[in-house]
């Protein structure tokens, strides 16, 4: 009976989870990184060979490639060359789409899908662990928040590691905790195994790994007394099976290379503060020392880290730019863009949990300390990377654990029973009122999608997303034509059918930058502006006509002097504008750039004369 109970749950919330991620991967773009990833992983099962995107293991991509390798997708790998710190992977990409036209989007539906097993991974792992904590009431809780989680559902439709990483993450953990209930070699094999995949998909797990096994085992020997002799020795077998796992994966390529043969570019592995390519072990006694993992592996972490160091990254956090980032920038995101009713949840069952500490038992500590620990360490990990900050998703391995955690309300009485009923009917309103768009789901006391880029840009709410759906607003607007528009993408709208060219620019005190036509300033016409523009990132948007152009502030003078007519999602703004309110607009730009310069002059002339 209880089998059949679990199983019947398990599968429901699997058909949920499977139902939104097929509808959003069905209508909309290649993000970002997945326009990368997929031609990555197509690389690594066509040649055998890993240095396209290195800076992410290569467990999901390659998943992903394997169905479309079916389709036999068109290649160009011009743009391939072997050197990972040069992440030649975004310009094979370009090319890639650019290659199959209108094609891709099937090839990207069809990869999407590939990864689908991983969400159903982690909501049946999620079950099960659930269940032995808290039974149904609590599995169907921790279901029903896996199934309406927006962040959840924003990145399992894509092309890129975070969803899978949390999946595998979470069920190797998940056999850990079995082990260490019942320390034989069937759940060791077990462990190492799931563990070398875990390894296989984000270097996150390189480091949260070992902490959080460090800080169990610590709670295990010096708090319950549990003898340690047995679990070092099947620990060891833990590991040398992970590390098999990962170097079969990559066919042993580079594998046992010595540490001093090693050309890094990272400050942390180069020892170099310039971050030239040289290697801090040459010339040590460490020199000789061989690595137990494949060199892109190696490399990869190596190029990572080189991006984590690199301060020139800006980023961005309610409403403000900076050079680096800030320690509470995750924190910020999780107030913001996280449902009501789930913090509502997750906040009563910590505050009960430390209210009513002298309850818990040693064995009860033992088990919940697995569900706490996780995620506090993730937090703290990602959070300690302050060089830049941009995405969510970096966190999304710590999701299940607090899923868990907020479930827990289900079992504190009968109020917060229902209290939790009401929660998680509120959420699932708010995902389902705002679908298919849980990419750029910000919560109601952050005022929505429509506010989220007064909080947060880039992945968490406008990452070239939404284009397709812009192809066909175009196919039913042909009164927008031509159609102006600046898109945040790593790939050229026009290969899927977008006819447009680009806005002309303007930057206050930069009048020598101006479209091909010498033109500055708003214009009258249709226009499309990606809301990460509009905010002012720096990065190069296509053209219309094959090339590329880079933009700092180009096109944020859109934001607060026109109301958009339309949206697209709520990444993509519609603007209509009409010959007088460009000529108003223009002229107010100019006269504030005029006075602008002429207090700069003025301050300038103090200057001298108190000289």
């Amino acid at each position: 009976m209880i089998l059949r109970q679990s199983l019947v749950l398990s599968t429901a919330a699997s058909t949920c989870v499977t139902a939104f991620v097929v509808w959003s991967a069905c209508v909309h773009s290649p993000a970002i990184d997945e326009v990368a990833h997929l031609p990555s992983g197509i690389s690594h099962l066509q040649f055998g060979r890993f240095e396209l995107y290195a800076v992410n293991p290569p467990l999901a991509e390659s998943c992903a490639a394997l169905p479309v390798l079916f389709t036999a997708p068109a290649t160009d790998w011009t743009a391939y060359y072997t050197r990972i710190a040069s992440r030649p992977e975004f310009a094979v990409g370009r090319r890639f789409i650019a290659a199959n036209g209108s094609r891709t989007r099937a090839q990207f539906l069809i990869g999407r899908l590939g990864l689908l097993p991983f969400s159903i991974l982690g909501v049946l792992t999620l079950v099960r662990w659930s269940r032995s904590l808290m039974a149904n009431s609590g599995a169907n809780t921790v279901a029903a928040l896996f199934a309406f989680s927006p962040l959840i559902l924003g990145n399992a439709p894509l092309i890129t590691p975070d969803l899978t990483a949390t999946a595998v993450g979470f069920t190797a953990i998940y056999c850990f905790r079995n082990w260490q209930l019942d320390t034989c070699w069937a759940h060791t094999f077990r462990l190492g195994t799931v563990t070398g995949l875990g390894l296989l998909t984000k270097f996150t797990w390189c480091l949260a790994f070992p902490l959080i096994g460090i800080s169990v085992l610590f709670v295990r020997w010096c708090i319950l007394r549990r003898n340690p002799g047995t679990s070092f020795v099947h620990l060891s077998v833990v590991s040398a099976l992970a590390l098999l796992v990962v170097n079969a994966f990559y066919g042993f390529d580079g594998s046992f290379q010595s540490i001093g043969s090693f050309e890094f570019v990272s400050q942390t592995l180069s020892g170099n503060p310039e971050s030239s390519t040289t290697n801090r072990f040459r010339g040590t006694v460490m020199e000789g020392i061989p690595v137990p993992l494949p060199a892109c592996y190696l490399l990869g972490m190596d190029a990572q880290k080189r991006d984590f160091e690199i301060h020139g990254f800006r980023s961005y956090l309610m409403g403000k730019w900076k050079h680096g980032g800030w320690w509470y920038y995750y924190l910020v995101g999780f107030l913001v863009k996280e449902p009501i009713g789930f913090q509502l949840m997750l906040y009563v069952s910590i505050v009960h949990g430390l209210w009513y500490w002298k309850r818990w038992t040693k064995e009860s500590f033992r088990e919940w300390s697995l569900i706490v620990l996780p995620p506090l360490l993730i937090f703290g990990l990602v959070s300690s990377q302050t060089c830049f900050n941009h995405h969510m998703r970096y966190v999304l391995p710590a999701y299940p654990f607090l899923f868990i955690l907020a479930a827990r309300t289900v079992t504190l009485g009968r109020l917060w029973k229902w209290f939790s009923y009401v929660c998680l009917t509120w959420q699932a309103a708010a995902l389902l009122w705002f679908a298919p768009h849980w990419m750029s789901y910000f919560n109601e006391a952050a005022g929505g999608p429509l506010n989220g880029h007064k909080w947060l840009v880039d992945s968490n709410i406008d990452w070239g997303q939404d284009i397709l759906m812009l192809k066909w607003w175009q196919d039913k607007h042909p009164e927008a034509t031509p159609l102006k528009a600046a898109m945040y993408t790593a790939f050229d709208p026009t290969d899927i059918g977008l006819a447009f060219t680009l806005p002309a620019p303007f930057l206050s005190g930069q009048p020598e930058i101006t479209c091909k036509d010498g033109i500055r300033g708003p214009q009258p016409g249709w226009f499309a502006i990606s809301v990460c523009l509009l905010k002012g990132l720096h990065t190069s948007v296509p053209g219309g006509n094959g090339k590329w152009s880079p933009s700092t502030e180009n096109f944020s003078y859109f934001l607060g002097n026109f109301e958009p007519v339309d949206r697209i999602g709520y990444s993509i703004y519609i603007y209509h504008i009409s010959e007088d309110d460009a000529t108003t607009v223009r002229a107010k730009l100019l006269a504030e750039e005029e006075s602008q310069f002429l207090k700069a002059a003025g301050a300038k002339a103090n200057v001298e004369v108190a000289k």
